[in-house]
């Protein structure tokens, strides 16, 4: 069937994953849970029954047929066979040029992109409100899952080297026990690309009613984790998806880190001694 015949979500693409990317910000959550996760997880898909694939997006199995419906399969098993042949097929183009020097231009550009979407969405009065809550706090907590949790660490690594009390978790269950120790005076932080991690989204949420100031640092501010958040600061935009680990959505979030540190460096000369 023609990926490009039944929905009037984004512009038309060739492809199944392209359409995913392209429509995911314009999709419910529970419909973008599952584009999510087969973004990220394509080949995994297609050994995934529909049940699975519920069960690992977080979403019900009416939602993974709207959603096939929605970008122009009749079903779950028609949209599993077109995947199999995009991702399978022999003599699809590569994502990246042949040419050794175009292929480093072009991830030269990619990251370029991200800099400058991250650049673009800076909020000043959002970072230094956001510098002056870590400034403050006596505590801080941070929490990601997978690259997510990478990024955490080196926030946390930034905070501790200017004196500040920060522990990053990759891990949910400690996450959310710690958590309980959260409250006034306290400042968690959640990193997620999507902005749809269930377990992120809980972590901030549960640290928001102990009473802790809540940030997210994510990809897509209009999100659970951005209204679970007191404050919303968004890095890179969805369209440098993370299929195979690739760290280039980090360079967005690398900007927002060093961004608060600036800002923060202001807001504890203001609060020392003098």
């Amino acid at each position: 069937m023609n990926i490009k015949s039944q929905t009037s979500l984004g512009p038309r693409h060739e492809s199944i994953l392209g359409r995913l990317q392209d429509d995911i910000d314009a999709l419910p959550n529970a419909l973008a849970r599952i584009a999510k996760y087969i973004l990220e997880n394509p080949e995994k898909v297609l050994h995934h029954s529909v049940a699975e694939l519920g069960e690992f997006s977080g979403s019900g199995e009416a939602s993974i047929v709207r959603l096939c419906r929605q970008i122009g399969f009749s079903g779950y098993r028609e949209f599993k066979l077109a995947l199999s042949a995009e991702i399978g097929r022999p003599g699809v183009p590569s994502s990246f040029p042949e040419n050794p020097d175009a292929v480093l231009q072009t991830l030269r550009d990619i990251m370029v992109d991200n800099l400058t979407v991250a650049h673009t969405n800076a909020d000043r009065e959002t970072l230094e409100a956001v510098a002056a809550a870590l400034a403050a706090s006596r505590r801080i907590d941070l929490y990601g899952s997978g690259m997510s949790g990478v990024t955490a660490e080196l926030l946390a690594y930034r905070l501790m080297r200017v004196g500040l009390t920060a522990v990053a978790f990759r891990n949910a269950n400690m996450a959310h026990e710690v958590a309980n120790g959260l409250g006034p005076g306290c400042v968690a932080v959640a990193f997620s690309i999507s902005g749809l991690s269930v377990d992120t989204v809980q972590f901030l949420k549960g640290a928001r009613s102990s009473g802790a100031v809540t940030v997210a640092i994510t990809n897509r501010a209009r999100s659970p984790i951005g209204e679970a958040a007191d404050f919303a600061l968004q890095a890179s935009g969805l369209h440098d998806r993370p299929i195979g680990g690739t760290l280039t959505p980090m360079v967005g979030k690398i900007f927002v880190i060093e961004s608060l540190m600036l800002a923060l460096a202001t807001a504890m000369d203001e609060t020392s001694p003098k």
